[in-house]
């Protein structure tokens, strides 16, 4: 077991066995999730905060559906029926999920954040 011990060391190549019996392989995973001695990579990316924006501007989840349907409409788009539309957008609220690429660039144009755009003046009176 001291060859497998140390073949898990940090910074030593992995040299295993091809075969390992039961028992080697539960200490060689024991190993592997006790002594993490390297942070995982931080995976955590932006994300707007719906959430607030939506209140900063007195406008309830509804109101965003509404204004956000005629968003993706001028751009050919058509969003989701309401409920399925408001269990994503109370995912990207919260933080559970994160929205897609497609819904980010659709909110950020709606609320007007940088690098999204502007929704053209010609549809701002209908949305505002």
């Amino acid at each position: 077991m001291a060859t497998l011990w140390n073949a898990l060391a940090p910074g030593e190549a992995l040299n295993l066995p091809a075969v390992l019996d039961r028992t080697a392989l539960l200490d060689a995973l024991s190993v592997l999730t006790t002594n993490a001695t390297i942070p995982a990579p931080a995976t955590r990316h932006f994300t707007w905060p719906w959430k607030k924006l939506r209140q900063s501007r007195g406008w309830s989840q509804l109101e965003v559906f509404r204004r956000l349907s005629k968003v993706a409409a001028n751009e050919g788009v058509r969003l989701p029926e309401w409920p399925t539309f408001k269990r994503n957008l109370c995912r990207w609220e919260s933080g559970t999920v994160k929205a897609s690429p497609f819904y980010e660039g659709l909110l950020g144009r709606l609320f007007g954040l940088p690098g999204w755009g502007v929704v053209e003046a010609a549809h701002t009176t209908e949305l505002w």
